[in-house]
């Protein structure tokens, strides 16, 4: 819920403001999702048995808010190029693509998990300290070079 609430809140952010700051936005998006990532990696190990929500609560809220930031100006920044008479073919490859990726990304991070737990709910803190941390956050790095493939604004539309 705490991911979900800071997601909303970057996505509104994202959205009010990605006229004036373009692709920055995602950007930065994507920078304070990797720093909330190693803030919750160094929680993680420095609190093995006292690690709670409350603890929790600052680095999952900001990872949300870095992913919304990324994840609501992405459709229009993605589409900026495309021209207005193949809007809504693109629109739909657009939407149609979100969903394997989502579900590739899903079960990568998964598998990730399940093999440093072994399945046991008893590995979470294990988990989190290595190679699930290490997964997300080193997806980051590599989502904001890949958000300089993005149009410089989201109203660059080609008429």
């Amino acid at each position: 819920m705490l991911l979900a609430l800071g997601e909303l809140a970057g996505a509104t952010a994202a959205v009010k403001t990605t006229g004036r700051f373009g692709r920055l936005l995602p950007q930065t998006g994507a920078l304070i999702a990797l720093a909330s990532m190693v803030a919750y990696g160094l929680q993680a190990g420095s609190r093995e048995s006292d690690l709670t929500l409350l603890a929790m609560t600052v680095p999952v809220v900001l990872l949300g808010f870095g992913l919304g930031m990324v994840g609501g100006p992405l459709a229009d920044m993605s589409l900026a190029k495309v021209p207005h008479e193949k809007a809504g073919s693109a629109s739909g490859l657009f939407n149609t693509a979100m969903h394997p990726g989502i579900a590739l990304g899903t079960a990568l991070t998964a598998l990730v998990l399940f093999s440093a737990t072994g399945g046991s709910p008893d590995g979470w803190s294990t988990a989190m300290r290595s190679p699930v941390s290490w997964w997300v956050g080193g997806t980051l790095p590599v989502m904001w070079i890949l958000i300089l493939c993005l149009p410089k604004q989201a109203n660059s539309q080609v008429d």
